[in-house]
């Protein structure tokens, strides 16, 4: 596929969505359910447990209460959504076959696949879909990160048994990515009682227990409606087990002693010293963006906010042309990965390179800006959370590249409920922080920088008519090269004003053993999808 191939998939048309689904609705029509039209087959090599070591646990079991992310929990295995993706973050039929869109773009009808099961042997019909969707908008339940992805639904109706519609407020082209397994997973509505404690998602993996911080055990659920390319049964894999592990050291040893079969990243001064001296030992997969990372300003009250000084945008450039992007790139990544000039790396579908820069790394230039705005002698206050390390520790260099330009400013680390409580209150100037992937554009720049975005109000108080005029069209383009060009724009917009400036593509790279089989993760780093991940893997137990 070319790369311009790539960016016209991004959100497939009705037609192209339905051609990759040709084999399953061929199934149906021959009267067989989709999902176990071909259950007798298994693949010859298929077997073996993984254990699978992560950065993180989860803080609970329920997973329309808690975020289970899709790179670094190992409970993500155990859900599915209404869509999938493939390993280019390609739109994918997941427990919907397809789906249409009204020509006013307010509502979606998703045509559920037959036979489709529950961990607990529930159907997944369109009474439990609007069942699930309705129980994470409850504002008691959901997430409010899960709740983000569907807070534009007005309603959800039943038309028949595998025919569920979401209507929506306003009109979207983009909703479709909302509603794939990460973050709308679906559960079995007969499980909700005990989804704290013994979960019945849908995914290719069963839960079967957990012991915080120390074990995730799942077997293969062996009524999994998706098989691959030669209609084996999928998962291959009879089991994964995750074992959190904090400290990136204490990851990498235990798959060097053999105590894991798979780590999902390692600390960036190991990076090139592992894939040099032991790639032969260990198979390395290389994700050039799970994220990216910035420093922001605070907009809404103190020296960055044009409300509270009329050279704040003078001083919110004096600060960017502090910034040694070079030097976090070495010091903080060891070179690993790429430093970020807009949100998307170069290999996403949604990267252009017709974006206008930041400012450049100029000491001189911060200096006399500083003078110019009067801002040597005010207190500046940097933030960071504590519990990603390439956070805090771009906001320590950051910190030290602001105090040498003349900037009297103070840095303090902080978990993330006190950092919510000072974004709340505006008792912050500055913060180092990051995003993770977006599959679409619309779910970091309307969150990010529309002026009546929650997060926007909460966090930054940015405002700016033209990026609000980009942000609502692009919601309903169709065109994904002018939807493209549109972000461009903001980013061009946002490298000017400088509400944040972007710092780094965040990197990993995950390691496994040699024994394990067919493994590979998505682009930005998830480690199951159509076709692909740990749903095509194994453990070869002859190596």
């Amino acid at each position: 596929m070319s790369k311009d191939d790539k960016k016209q998939s991004i959100q497939p048309t009705r037609r192209e969505f339905l051609a990759t689904s040709g084999a399953v609705a061929g199934a149906a029509a021959l009267g067989m359910d989709p999902g176990i039209a071909n259950a007798a087959k298994r693949h010859p090599k298929r077997g073996g447990t993984v254990r699978f070591a992560t950065r993180s646990d989860a803080r609970g079991l329920d997973p329309h209460r808690n975020i289970l992310y899709y790179v670094s929990s190992p409970l993500a295995a155990t859900t599915a959504g209404l869509l999938d993706f493939d390993e280019n973050m390609n739109l994918k039929p997941g427990l919907a076959e397809s789906y249409d869109i009204s020509k006013d773009l307010k509502t979606y009808t998703f045509k559920l696949r037959k036979g489709a099961e529950y961990h607990n042997g529930q159907t997944i019909d369109a009474d439990s879909i609007k069942w699930n969707i309705e129980r994470i908008k409850d504002p008691k339940i959901g997430h409010a990160f899960t709740r983000s992805a569907i807070t534009d639904v007005e309603r959800v109706t039943v038309d028949d048994k595998y025919t569920v519609q979401i209507h929506l407020k306003n009109p979207s082209a983009i909703f479709a990515a909302n509603v794939m397994y990460y973050p709308i997973n679906m559960m079995a509505p007969g499980g909700a009682d005990t989804a704290d404690t013994n979960p019945q998602g849908c995914g290719p993996f069963k839960f079967k227990s957990w012991k915080r911080f120390d074990t995730t055990e799942m077997v293969r659920f062996e009524n999994f409606w998706e098989t691959d390319a030669d209609g084996n049964a999928l998962p291959y894999l009879d089991g994964v087990i995750g074992k959190p592990k904090k400290e990136d050291r204490v990851r990498l040893t235990a798959l060097r002693t053999g105590e894991v079969d798979l780590i999902d990243n390692m600390a960036y001064a190991d990076m090139g010293d592992f894939k040099k001296n032991y790639s032969n030992d260990f198979n390395t997969w290389e994700v050039s963006q799970v994220g990216t990372g910035y420093v922001s300003f605070n907009l809404k009250n103190g020296p960055f906010s044009p409300k509270d000084n009329p050279n704040a945008h003078m001083l919110r450039l004096a600060a960017a042309h502090a910034i040694d992007h070079e030097g976090i790139h070495q010091a903080i990544f060891h070179g690993q990965g790429s430093i970020a000039e807009s949100f998307y790396y170069k290999s996403s579908p949604w990267h252009s390179s017709n974006v206008k820069p930041w400012p450049e790394y100029d000491p001189d230039k911060a200096k006399s800006l500083l003078k110019k705005a009067g801002g040597s002698d005010v207190k500046i206050l940097l933030v960071a959370r504590d519990a990603y390390p390439y956070m805090h520790q771009t906001g320590e260099i950051v910190h030290s590249m602001l105090q040498e330009a003349g900037f009297n400013i103070s840095f303090e680390i902080h978990p993330n409920p006190v950092l919510r409580a000072k974004y709340k209150k505006g008792d912050f100037n500055m913060d180092s922080s990051a995003n993770s992937y977006r599959m679409d554009p619309d779910a970091w720049y309307a969150r990010a920088f529309h002026s009546q975005s929650p997060t926007n109000k909460t966090r930054y108080g940015y405002e700016n008519e033209k990026v609000d005029q980009l942000i609502t069209a692009a919601k309903v383009e169709l065109d994904n090269d002018k939807r493209r060009q549109m972000y461009a724009d903001i980013d061009s917009i946002i490298n000017t004003d400088v509400p944040l400036i972007y710092t780094h593509y965040i990197p990993l790279l995950e390691a496994g053993t040699k024994k394990l089989k067919g493994y590979k993760p998505a682009f930005p780093g998830p480690f199951q999808y159509t076709q692909g991940g740990l749903r095509t893997s194994w453990i070869d137990t002859t190596t």
